[in-house]
């Protein structure tokens, strides 16, 4: 199954390999990368030439057009102006000739004159009351308009005014009324006249098509309250803005004059115009959108794209001769260090006037007469170190840095035998495998930290017989660097056994084979630590012979000792083999059993005492036996030293003897 996922993988991964090798192509050497070097340049230089030629061409060309909008807004602000002033001028004069708000009186005063003006012309009482229109026959006659806004203010202010677009009652059509008030011939107000303007027909708002603002610029009028009464394509007459209006229109809307960046309906940046249109309380709107202002200068950065792009085609080769050239040298010295390498060539000889090169040259030059130097005197030092090393009568070895060992003297190869292993693993196998943790751990400790290394254990030889070696290292460095160590190896074989001899012989009885004191103690020590920390339970039987000195001075000595030879023998019988017994002295026995409860401890105290008390020996005509007074006792949490437990238990061994002795007495809960 891997070996399939592998091979169907394969040609994804050589396809990658093969598209970055394509992308690092250029990369692998100094000539690739001066070209690929200059080329970024070039097109870092267009890119910051391009940036700053966009930035001055953007705030040239929204000045540009920010100027074409003020002319325009301008233009269309003073014409609308002039016409609303000139019909409030006809209107007034109308008015100056009607001096009693009554029916026929527009007819009389000739108000048809106005027709091009206004759609209607309609005369308004105090009560805002129709009583005459023109043209006739309308319908509005009679018509009371008091709620409307236009006649609140016409009643409150009594000056000309444009009311805002609203849909005619009559018509249901959109309309603005311009208004002026009716005096009499005394000068007493008696109501107003108006002129009805139709949103949609009036040339006040279809004179737009002709500005020069291009397919996307358009116009827009809106009055002051909020309410649009033109826009392009717009298909209710009049519309009023939402609340979410840009900052720059509300700004309008409260009789702001300028030209700003601003935002369509749909989000679309634009540069927008607006003006004022006083007399009717209009704002004008001249807006375009920004991608067509910048769209020439769009054009002219691709052209000028085009032509560096083109600049860098025509450049490329240059740039490419020129560095080949410059470089050729270099390529020179590239294969005479490679000749220098091989040992084809000694010194480097490259005609050249280039005052970098040439320095560069003399250094290698000067550089490889001392490395020839110092591998003569390195050479010298190796044949004189393997001499040194060779002639030792002691085992050597030599490593490097890796623990791979180069170098073995004859002594030591005579030591290990023909199979010597080179590598740390097979070392390792070879060591015996209770120390072969401890050495591969201390090993690679000495390696990684640069340091010395030393280790008694356990070596194993090609029959797997073991013999103890004794292993010292020391770093070698040259120059502060490690280059590896040197070793001695000693046989310590017979000097181990002779310690281990020395070491049974200090813990042991020589007469019965069991601990002696000392080694109950030790041992002893070592189980009230786990105590301490784990809270290994222990248990501890002491005891001494009931009547054994009637044995030795009736029997003598040798007889005494083959009793105590025999006690020791049914201690070894009957306690476990995890437990240790031992003779403290005369005919003092002691027994310590780890992990063992006191309980289980007295069950096996009373086992010892019977086979003791069953036991006997025949000599000198007579039948000697001995019995034993047992004491029994146990780790307690407050225990600080071993003489705590064994005072414990040789007081319930003394409680034994003072009992009638052959019995057995314990501390079960201390």
């Amino acid at each position: 199954m891997t070996m399939l996922s592998n091979e169907n993988d394969a040609p994804g991964h050589r396809g990658r390999r093969s598209f970055m090798c394509v992308i690092r192509l250029p990369f692998a050497t100094l000539r690739g990368r001066l070209v690929v070097g200059a080329v970024a340049l070039w097109i870092l230089l267009c890119l910051i030439f391009l940036a700053f030629g966009w930035q001055a061409g953007k705030l040239l060309v929204n000045e540009t057009n920010h100027q074409h909008l003020r002319y325009e807004a301008e233009l269309i602000s003073n014409s609308i102006t002039l016409d609303v002033n000139e019909r409030f001028r006809e209107l007034e004069r109308l008015a100056e000739r009607i001096s009693l708000p009554k029916q026929g009186a527009l007819l009389e005063h000739h108000a048809y004159t106005m027709e091009s003006l206004f759609e209607a012309i309609i005369v308004f009482d105090l009560s805002s009351r129709v009583v005459d229109e023109w043209p006739i026959d309308v319908g509005r006659i009679g018509n009371n308009f008091a709620d409307r806004e236009y006649a609140r203010f016409m009643h409150a202010f009594k000056t000309p005014y444009v009311s805002a677009p609203f849909i005619g009652r009559i018509t249901n059509t959109p309309l603005i009324l311009m208004l002026v008030p009716l005096y009499d011939n005394e000068g007493h107000y008696n109501g107003f006249l108006g002129g009805l303007v139709n949103i949609k027909k009036s040339r006040l708002f279809n004179n737009f098509d002709q500005l020069r603002l291009g397919d996307g610029g358009y116009v827009t009028i809106s009055t002051a309250a909020g309410q649009r009464i033109y826009a392009p394509h717009q298909q209710e007459a009049i519309v009023t803005l939402p609340d979410t209006i840009s900052p720059v229109l509300k700004q309008a809307l409260d009789g702001w004059e300028g030209e700003s960046l601003d935002h369509s309906i749909f989000g679309d940046p634009q540069l927008v115009a607006y003006r004022q249109i006083w007399p009717a309380n209009w704002v004008v709107g001249v807006h375009l959108p920004q991608a067509q202002a910048e769209a020439p200068l769009i054009a002219g950065m691709k052209i000028i794209t085009t032509y560096a792009g083109g600049a860098l085609l025509l450049i490329f080769p240059l740039v490419w001769g020129g560095i080949w050239l410059a470089l050729r040298s270099l390529a020179h010295l590239a294969r005479q260090i490679q000749e220098l390498q091989d040992g084809r060539r000694f010194v480097l000889n490259i005609p050249t006037n280039m005052k970098e090169l040439r320095t560069v040259i003399d250094v290698i030059n000067s550089a490889e007469s001392s490395r020839q130097g110092s591998l003569r005197d390195l050479a010298e030092s190796e044949a004189l170190l393997k001499g040194t090393l060779s002639a030792s009568p002691q085992g050597m070895f030599v490593t490097d840095q890796r623990g791979q060992v180069t170098f073995i003297n004859d002594a030591l190869q005579q030591l290990l035998g023909n199979d010597t292993p080179r590598d740390l693993k097979h070392w390792c196998d070879r060591v015996h495998s209770d120390d072969r943790q401890d050495v591969e751990a201390a090993w690679l400790h000495s390696l990684e930290n640069q340091t010395s290394f030393a280790r008694q254990f356990r070596f194993l030889d090609a029959d797997q017989k073991s013999y103890w070696l004794d292993v010292h290292t020391a770093a070698v460095r040259v120059s502060n660097q490690f280059i590896g160590t040197v070793g001695t190896v000693r046989d310590i074989t017979q000097h181990q056994n002779e310690y281990a001899q020395k070491h049974w012989e200090a813990e042991h009885d020589p007469l019965t084979g069991l601990l002696n004191r000392r080694g109950l103690r030790r041992h002893l020590e070592e189980l009230l630590i786990q105590w301490q920390s784990m809270e290994k339970p222990t248990a501890v039987i002491l005891f001494d012979l009931d009547h054994f000195k009637p044995v030795n001075d009736q029997g003598g000595h040798a007889l005494g000792d083959q009793v105590l030879q025999q006690v020791a023998n049914i201690l070894q019988s009957e306690i476990r083999s995890s437990d240790w017994a031992a003779r403290q002295g005369g005919d003092e026995f002691a027994v310590i059993m780890p992990g063992c409860t006191t309980a289980r401890a007295l069950t096996i105290a009373d086992s010892l005492r019977g086979s003791i008390a069953a036991s006997s020996i025949e000599a000198q005509g007579r039948q000697w036996k001995v019995t034993a007074s047992i004491g029994v006792s146990h780790f307690h949490p407050g225990d600080k030293t071993i003489d705590e437990v064994l005072n414990r238990a040789d007081t319930a061994s003394y409680q034994a003897k003072q009992s009638g002795r052959n019995k057995i007495e314990g501390y079960v809960d201390g």
